[in-house]
């Protein structure tokens, strides 16, 4: 039988986190009102987001809510009524904020894989010219024997070939 575990898993009831917000929206429903009208874009990539663990609803989300500060500041600016909300959505240059910082989480979302492919190909080519460097070491002091069959000859022929060029 396994030793307990001093750690104790804390979990929360979806309606302590539910109430506490509504309170929270309807306290100020003028933000509210104008946040999730410049969060739609966040709302379509919630739903067409396959990823595993929701990382383009995450990354939206993130760039659309910074997008959407322009409208939070602007209705908090007119005196955060009700009536302020129709004018504040009503501002183009409103939407173009939120609209951009959604793209510009689109376009995040979609290079990632290519910037984290280069960052992984670089560490691998260092890994290797260390490897090669341990090899050459190794064969310095006990023979070539010890290259075996996997010798590390990749990155010597790629750097000869660079300098014959």
């Amino acid at each position: 039988m396994a030793a307990a575990t001093d750690q104790t898993i804390f979990k929360v009831k979806p309606w302590a986190v539910a109430v506490p917000m509504v309170l929270i929206g309807l306290v100020f429903l003028p933000t509210t009102v104008v946040v999730l009208a410049a969060l739609t874009p966040t709302f379509v990539a919630r739903i067409v987001d396959t990823s595993p663990g929701r990382r383009l609803t995450v990354t939206v989300g993130a760039m659309n809510l910074v997008g959407a500060l322009y409208f939070v500041h602007r209705i908090w600016a007119t005196g955060h009524s009700v009536s302020d909300i129709g004018p504040t959505l009503g501002d183009t240059f409103g939407w173009l904020c939120a609209l951009v910082g959604a793209a510009a989480g689109w376009v995040i979302f979609g290079a990632m894989p290519a910037i984290v492919g280069r960052i992984a190909a670089a560490q691998t080519a260092i890994r290797l010219r260390r490897l090669g460097a341990q090899q050459d070491k190794l064969v310095a002091e006990w023979g070539e024997t010890v290259r075996g069959a996997y010798a590390v000859r990749a990155i010597k022929e790629e750097e000869a070939e660079a300098e014959a060029e």
